[in-house]
């Protein structure tokens, strides 16, 4: 007598999986730290990206004058405050470096290198090569032949005296208003040089550690999403096959 369909027990002669009612593939311990790594970095990158390139426009928006003080409200501590100029620079020092980190932290070699390409270039280019002094020719004097026919000689003008550097000080202490004539002027602010080759292996190195200094610390996330994936019937495997 054959077995009748409709008294056969449920999950006989049927896979597991299906027998179980669910989807979830093999949980493999390497896959899953695979997994883990990958999604850490995949997710931190895009974040040191984006940080990189506001930091790159807030240098630029800077140089060209947003939130500068102006040095009549500064008044004494004028000399103590940096310049908008090297502000600029630090805030694009920093977007380089963490364009560093993202490139560390991205597993796209072309795209990290991509992003680093982009701030890399300094803020004021090439700088320019200091003006060569003026060379004045010495004046070439001709004896006269004859006596009567020598010129007539010019005194030179008194030349006015050089201003005190302490008029200032003595003005402040007798009471008197600052004599604006008697300060030097001062000169307009020079953009710093580009970082030199030191600088240059600072940023990157500093960058270097933070990006995986950051891989590390979302490696918790990485985690957690890898196990969702997974819960979800996601094989683990499947995440980042090329490792």
């Amino acid at each position: 007598m054959s077995d009748d369909p409709l008294r056969r027990k449920p999950g006989k002669r049927r896979p597991a999986i299906w027998a179980s009612g669910g989807q979830r593939p093999p949980f493999d311990l390497r896959a899953l730290g695979r997994a883990t790594l990958h999604l850490s970095r995949e997710g931190i990158a895009p974040i040191h990206a984006w940080a990189a390139r506001g930091l790159r426009r807030a240098a630029v928006n800077v140089k060209n004058g947003a939130g500068r003080i102006p040095a009549g409200k500064l008044g004494r501590v004028e000399r103590f405050v940096p310049s908008h100029l090297r502000v600029a620079a630090w805030v694009k020092n920093l977007a380089a470096t963490l364009s560093h980190a993202s490139a560390t932290a991205d597993e796209d070699v072309t795209r990290g290198n991509a992003l680093v390409a982009e701030i890399a270039p300094h803020l004021w280019g090439a700088a320019p090569p200091p003006p060569a002094p003026e060379q004045v020719p010495e004046p070439v004097t001709v004896a006269p032949a004859d006596p009567s026919d020598a010129p007539p000689v010019v005194l030179a003008e008194p030349e006015p005296a050089a201003a005190d550097p302490l008029a200032a000080i003595r003005d402040d202490l007798a009471g008197k208003p600052p004599q604006e004539a008697s300060r030097a002027p001062v000169g307009p602010a020079l953009p710093p040089a580009p970082p030199g080759p030191v600088a240059e292996g600072a940023i990157q190195v500093s960058g270097y550690l933070i990006g995986w200094a950051s891989v590390l610390a979302a490696l918790p996330y990485g985690l957690v999403r890898s196990l969702w994936l997974w819960a979800n019937g996601r094989d683990l495997k499947t995440i980042d096959p090329e490792d």
